[in-house]
């Protein structure tokens, strides 16, 4: 998903779209950190956007109360972004339903369901290039 004009701000200077960053979710809070890390830069590098994180589980604030949110402040459109490493039964089955029941709820928003985001080639590169680092140093050698 790459943002582009549709994501830049309204000529009102109010944010009409927003990105929400949803995570899995655990018990120990500090598991959520490097998600608000993420948050952060996105935020830094790109301060016209409105990037939001949820969670599925154990986690504040869930999906629904996250969109509820957006929706009262007057976002139009919401792109969902799964912060998965890859596709599994919360994203097949699950995560589709709950988006359908949030539709459904406020119909006056445009709700999107991106890919996991473990998906695109160069999260999959990063991790690739962190493993191979890992695995040098391990051996004493540098990466080539």
């Amino acid at each position: 998903m790459k943002p582009g004009r549709a994501w830049r701000r309204a000529a009102s200077d109010v944010p009409t779209r927003a990105l929400i960053l949803l995570g899995h979710g655990a018990r120990d809070a500090q598991w959520a950190l490097p998600l608000r890390e993420v948050q952060a830069r996105i935020r830094v590098a790109h301060p016209a956007f409105r990037v939001e994180l949820a969670f599925l589980d154990f986690i504040a604030p869930d999906l629904p109360t996250r969109v509820a949110e957006l929706a009262a402040e007057g976002m139009a459109h919401i792109a969902i972004l799964p912060m998965f490493i890859a596709t599994g039964g919360h994203l097949k089955r699950d995560l589709p339903e709950k988006v359908a029941v949030l539709q459904a709820r406020y119909p006056q928003l445009h709700l999107e369901l991106a890919e996991a985001i473990g998906m695109a080639e160069s999260v999959q590169d990063a991790m690739a290039r962190e493993a191979a680092r890992y695995l040098a140093s391990r051996c004493g050698r540098t990466p080539g």
